[in-house]
């Protein structure tokens, strides 16, 4: 009765009280059906209560045996998942059973999964005893080239912001180092779900990716500013950054883009999205970084003035000036 709601109660109920005899019978019973009631609704229930105490490690290790050859089934099954991460709790074999099926195969079909990725996500943040599994130096090595495109699925940047917080900095360069790539980093930060990753390096990454994450910004900034997802990050660079950044921003802004012939500035003001960048930095800049801006934007006042938003970025020019005096 492993799909009956009512049954899945009862045994759960029946482990926690049961002698050692009976509670044999009842791991005996579950082992039997294991796979079944783990891909099951209410049967993962009475499975996942196998794996904790009062049941002894002979009890979870017949749990356990049902799962082998089904572990990557079960890593991408709604239910089965659950299952996983709770014997991921458990004794460093049962880990080290999980970890090495979900090895053999593709790992990255399973970090693509939504259901495997809170799998690896907690094998990330398992601690084991010395030596620890090179697991995920098996991970690198099969995902080399394929952490960009990883970092633009909904689940795969889950699991690369999670690796970001708990692997070691060697075993993050290589991520980082695909993330930040000139040809990669386009499309990294201009996606909803890469984005993130982004804000997460900009935020607690080491200074020198921070730095190398701004320079890209900068570097892109007419582009990146005018876009809904990249905003963020620009935002975000001013922000961590502090006086320094916001310098190579305003110096940025003055100059035309690669092909362009009016300032960055300028483009930037008659985007809806890019008209946020220019009204966060004037209050912040300096008198010098003032009057570069208000250079580099004086000779297409009657451009933006014909567009709405870039007639509220003159507004805000012709505020400062009434105010400062420049």
């Amino acid at each position: 009765k492993s799909s009956d709601q009512q049954a899945s109660i009862f045994l759960q109920q029946k482990l926690k009280i049961a002698d050692v005899a009976e509670r044999k019978k009842i791991v005996d019973a579950v082992s039997q059906r294991g796979v079944e009631m783990m891909m099951n609704r209410f049967g993962n229930w009475a499975v996942q209560r196998c794996l904790e105490p009062p049941c002894e490690l002979a009890d979870r290790m017949k749990i356990v045996q049902c799962m082998r050859g089904h572990v990557v089934e079960l890593a991408t099954n709604c239910y089965g998942t659950h299952v996983l991460q709770k014997a991921l709790d458990c004794e460093e074999d049962i880990r080290l059973l999980i970890v090495s099926e979900l090895l053999l195969g593709d790992p990255s079909s399973t970090l693509l999964n939504k259901h495997s990725a809170h799998v690896w996500s907690k094998i990330m943040e398992l601690t084991w005893t010395s030596p620890a599994p090179p697991i995920f130096a098996y991970v690198n090595k099969s995902l080399a080239g394929k952490w960009a495109s990883l970092a633009c699925h909904e689940t795969g940047s889950l699991v690369v912001q999670t690796a970001f917080e708990q692997c070691e900095e060697a075993d993050k360069e290589l991520i980082i180092g695909e993330l930040l790539d000139e040809e990669a980093f386009t499309d990294v930060v201009t996606n909803a779900w890469g984005n993130f990753c982004i804000l997460h390096l900009l935020e607690h990454g080491s200074p020198h990716h921070r730095a190398l994450a701004i320079d890209n910004l900068v570097n892109g900034l007419s582009q990146y500013a005018s876009h809904e997802q990249s905003i963020k990050s620009v935002l975000k660079a001013l922000k961590e950054g502090g006086p320094e950044v916001l310098d190579k921003v305003v110096t940025r802004l003055c100059e035309p883009p690669k092909g362009g012939r009016r300032a960055s500035l300028v483009d930037i003001s008659l985007s809806p999205i890019g008209s946020q960048l220019v009204g966060t930095i004037l209050p912040n800049v300096n008198k010098d970084q003032r009057s570069a801006l208000y250079e580099a934007i004086r000779g297409h006042v009657v451009t933006l003035r014909g567009s709405r938003v870039g007639s509220k970025v003159i507004w805000l020019f012709d505020r400062m000036r009434a105010y400062y005096g420049y």
